[in-house]
């Protein structure tokens, strides 16, 4: 055998053997992603969403809708747009009522649902002669909850007036991450439809037949090509955000933590003011005669010193201060009163254990945190 022959032998060899490798490498990948929580949910959601034929016609609605309530809807009721994608009602709002009380925000508000917590604060209502609907849902940020305050307002005829929007410190993150473009306008997010092709064409890719190469390419040109047009064709931005995304996996950051850790870019203060006082200014404009704003430390705000850059109270804080309605926003800042507010209750007890997004225990929320907040309501 001639030593050509034997390059060409060993340069094929090789390639078999790096392809060899690739596969098993992206073999493990795969799994890894298969089995990732939000791609579990989001396989969950977008098969119900193809076998039932139910939702398409509310495609750029889904951000706003309260996802745990879908497979109840169709299962139980068979409608296709109904209050409870958007809210539970605890007590109905009426005129002659005290108050009526529109809760908004995130899994923190969202956890007022839960059984327990939810009787409380039905009992509480009807005590005060108060209504009470609950808007929260996991993962929503500022956006979101703008638009669902304009679609329970006007679609549902709401009219709350008070609202207390719980805003997590995760909410920077959400933000800048997931819901990159509200036109401040017309209360759209310009990039839904793309962001859910995207999330339906990745369960595609995961669950085909393909090499587990070949998915792992396809999921890198589908998360490119849907960021391109997220960030308006701009390739320079869109390089610079897969860059940033790398670097937090490499760093082993959440990215709905990242703002916190390394901190906001001026611009990105900027958008986030907007996002706030366009909040703010379409709250007022519904009626309501106050505004609650309520903002949480995570666990590593109070044991790891100078561990994050940024605290959300701090941030509301000053968008408070430079509002026009600031006479008519109440903050309830926990941060400032933690150690009062907390007298007695043991720190483990506060958080759950071993969760990077500092989420409450079930007890926290149901003895101290709403207890709280419907005190100052009472006030």
């Amino acid at each position: 055998m001639n030593t050509k022959i034997k390059k060409l032998l060993f340069i094929f060899l090789s390639l078999i053997l790096f392809l060899i490798l690739l596969e098993i490498v992206s073999y493990f990948l795969v799994n890894i992603i298969n089995n990732h929580p939000l791609v579990k949910k989001a396989k969950n959601y977008y098969n119900l969403e193809l076998a039932q034929n139910e939702l398409k016609a509310y495609n750029n609605l889904i951000p706003y809708i309260n996802g745990s309530s879908i497979s109840k809807l169709i299962v139980e009721s068979k409608n296709t747009f109904d209050e409870i994608m958007f809210y539970e009602t605890f007590s109905e709002f009426k005129k002659k009522n005290n108050e009526n009380i529109l809760l908004q925000g995130d899994s923190w508000a969202h956890a007022a649902n839960l059984k327990k917590i939810k009787e409380k604060l039905t009992i509480l209502a009807k005590k005060n002669n108060w209504g009470l609907i609950n808007g929260g849902t996991t993962s929503y940020s500022i956006s979101p909850i703008t638009v669902q305050l304009d679609i329970i307002t006007k679609k549902f005829k709401k009219k709350p007036s008070i609202i207390i929007a719980i805003i997590d410190q995760t909410d920077f993150g959400d933000e800048l991450h997931r819901y990159q473009s509200l036109n401040l306008q017309d209360l759209s997010l310009q990039d839904t439809q793309i962001h859910n092709e995207f999330k339906q064409s990745f369960v595609t890719i995961i669950d085909s037949n393909r090499m587990n190469s070949i998915k792992i390419f396809c999921m890198f040109k589908e998360f490119y090509s849907s960021r391109y047009f997220q960030f308006n064709k701009s390739h320079i931005a869109t390089i610079g955000y897969v860059f940033k995304r790398v670097f937090y996996l490499s760093t082993n950051t959440m990215s709905v933590l990242a703002p916190l850790k390394y901190g906001l870019k001026d611009q990105e203060r900027k958008l986030l003011a907007l996002r706030f006082d366009k909040y703010i200014d379409n709250a007022f404009k519904t009626g309501i005669k106050q505004l609650i704003f309520v903002t949480h430390p995570h666990k590593n705000h109070l044991t790891k010193k100078n561990y994050y850059k940024e605290e959300m109270g701090l941030f509301l804080e000053n968008i408070i201060k430079n509002s026009s309605y600031k006479k008519y926003i109440l903050h309830i800042d926990f941060n400032k009163n933690f150690k009062k507010i907390y007298s007695g209750y043991e720190f483990e007890k506060i958080f759950l254990q071993n969760d990077v997004t500092s989420h409450l225990t079930v007890s926290t929320y149901e003895n101290i945190f709403f207890p709280y907040i419907m005190s100052k309501v009472s006030d």
